[in-house]
């Protein structure tokens, strides 16, 4: 019984251990899943940015050998690549005035790294805003300055075409470059944006002011429509301006004050200062009509400052801002009325 019991104990402790070894290498993949994948993103996101049919130009004075980077660019899915080799300068802006390339390697020694400078300069003045990558043997400030001041890569190597570190220059390269394209596409959209909204802005004005404008035809329904064999006077309607209104003088700074504040913050914490301000143009026995007139003139004095700042805010708040004050300065009235 005992040996019996001892080789059932033995079988099922080596049946245990293997469970528990099972068991921890499942959470041992577990734990290095998500790096795995990070891993597996981050190189289908560097192969995403080669295309498949990568057209590079390389510029030298004796013909690479790129057996290497061609093979290291099949490890990473581009299985048709083009690529081209220009001895010099001119035979390489002849061929960029002809073709459209994705990426630009050139040594560093094929015009001198001295006039390296003026190569790029050729290049970007050229129209060509292609993705370069420079490869030189030995460190040189001035190239370096160069690849600065023209938007390239910089590589030092003594392996030249066979370093490893090429391909991920030139996918560093492509990132640049897709960056900037995204960005000058984000710059395009945010200004036809706030084109749009500025034009809105001055829709949205026009409408009001002509209903400022309407709201004479409120008040006097008869003075605008003559009766019959009546010549129609040309001014038969009092209208008074806001160059005619008695504003006091430490109101417009007051107001463009307010309406700068309100704009920011909101009405919350802005009651007191609105029904200050509404009591101070009853006093001076502004119209409802002058007063909108007032309030437009501020605002249009808002929006033509802004600048490259959206314009929809300013209106939305303004508008609501208009409103609480047209409630305050009929309570107000309504005060002095029943005084």
């Amino acid at each position: 019984m005992n040996v019996q019991d001892d080789e059932h104990n033995q079988t099922g402790a080596a049946a245990f251990a293997d469970f528990a070894e099972r068991q921890s290498r499942s959470l041992q993949s577990d734990r290095l899943s998500p790096t795995d994948d990070s891993q597996v993103s981050s190189e289908q996101n560097h192969a995403s940015v080669i295309p498949p049919r990568f057209r590079l130009l390389f510029v030298s004075n004796q013909r690479p050998e790129w057996v290497g980077f061609a093979l290291r660019l099949d490890a990473i899915g581009c299985e048709e690549p083009r690529l081209e080799w220009a001895s010099n300068a001119e035979e390489m802006l002849k061929l960029l005035s002809n073709h459209s390339y994705d990426c630009l390697l050139i040594q560093a020694d094929v015009e001198g790294r001295h006039n390296c400078g003026e190569l790029l300069q050729a290049i970007r003045v050229s129209g060509c805003d292609e993705p370069i990558v420079l490869i030189s043997p030995v460190p040189d400030d001035r190239l370096s300055l160069a690849a600065c001041e023209f938007q390239a890569e910089l590589l030092v190597s003594p392996a030249g075409w066979d370093s490893p570190a090429l391909l991920s220059y030139v996918q560093r390269a492509l990132w640049v470059q897709q960056l900037q394209e995204d960005h000058h596409r984000l710059q395009v959209e945010n200004h036809r944006r706030l084109v749009r909204e500025r034009d809105e802005a001055e829709r949205l004005l026009n409408q009001q002011r002509s209903m400022v404008e309407q709201l004479q035809t409120l008040v006097y329904p008869g003075e605008l429509e003559p009766s019959a064999g009546e010549v129609p006077a040309e001014q038969s309607v009092p209208e008074v301006s806001m160059s005619d209104a008695q504003i006091p003088a430490d109101i417009p700074e007051y107001y463009h004050e307010l309406l700068r504040t309100y704009v920011i913050m909101g009405s919350g914490s802005l009651k007191d200062e609105i029904i200050q301000i509404a009591e101070l143009l009853a006093a001076a026995r502004l119209t409802s009509r002058q007063v909108l007139e007032f309030h437009l003139e501020c605002v249009e004095t808002i929006v033509r400052g802004l600048g490259n700042r959206s314009s929809r805010h300013v209106m939305s708040r303004a508008d609501l801002l208009a409103l609480e004050m047209m409630v305050h300065l009929g309570e107000c009235y309504q005060k002095r009325l029943s005084e």
